[in-house]
């Protein structure tokens, strides 16, 4: 990640739609899991790229979190949560001590070279009865400057992704495309993307920004009646140990 790109983190985490719609889907993911898990008992909880705790505040209402950036501008931007966050890199030398209940990779795996690495070592720190939730960017053909530029090895589809989970050991509870209806402004994004000697992620202007947020929310107002979408620019999996499996 760019220095200059970290420094704008917190800000758009705080504004963008994106940021903000991906932390909402996030945390109606994380309810649902608390009420069909143990609702009286902490998690511990494990935010992987968690740019110095941004999100600890929601987070931290579920259990005891902890969160590893390897982004040097981020790691302890959030002084309420310096002492939880380790600035690393996650990778099989990772210890928590005890197994975890909640591991979080949101937009995380597409950073990571091997990420089959990645998940092997993840299977390893999960408690039996714990979930991760991860989210990536979905479609090649969407490949831009964006990617290039934030350092992205690939995008996934539901099929490579669920091929990959299993083969590491993981049992898939729930793989799903989501902003399906920003596809053609990603493949706009990529048009325009061509044409700029310098690209870089800014907030949208208002009202574009609130508009594309309410789109989001139509969207996740449509899947409450269990409309599926086909397609999205960004993937949704939840994940937990197949214990059948064996793994090396």
């Amino acid at each position: 990640m760019q220095a200059d790109y970290s420094e704008e983190y917190i800000h758009l985490w705080e504004n963008h739609w994106w940021w903000q719609s991906r932390h909402e889907l996030v945390m109606r993911t994380i309810r649902k899991l608390r009420k069909k898990g143990q609702k009286d008992k902490d998690w511990r909880i494990l935010d992987i790229g968690c740019g110095g705790g941004v999100a600890f505040d929601d987070f931290s209402k579920y259990g005891e979190v902890y969160g590893i950036e390897p982004d040097e501008h981020l790691a302890h931007a959030i002084p309420k949560w310096k002492d939880r966050v380790d600035q690393r890199l996650f990778d099989s030398t990772y210890s928590p001590g005890e197994k975890l209940d909640l591991v979080l990779m949101l937009d995380v795996l597409e950073h990571i070279e091997f990420d089959e690495e990645a998940l092997l070592a993840l299977r390893k720190i999960l408690s039996p009865n714990g979930r991760v939730i991860i989210t990536v960017p979905a479609l090649m053909s969407l490949w831009s400057a964006h990617d290039e530029v934030n350092h992205h090895f690939r995008r996934y589809s539901a099929a490579n992704l669920e091929t990959l989970l299993t083969s590491i050991g993981f049992k898939v509870h729930r793989l799903e495309y989501f902003f399906t209806w920003s596809l053609p402004l990603m493949y706009l994004r990529k048009i325009l993307a061509r044409e700029q000697t310098e690209y870089s992620v800014k907030v949208p202007r208002w009202p574009l920004n609130d508009v594309f947020k309410s789109l989001t929310q139509f969207e996740n107002l449509l899947r409450k009646f269990h409309i599926q979408f086909p397609l999205g620019s960004s993937l949704l999996a939840i994940v937990s140990v197949d214990e059948s499996t064996h793994v090396e």
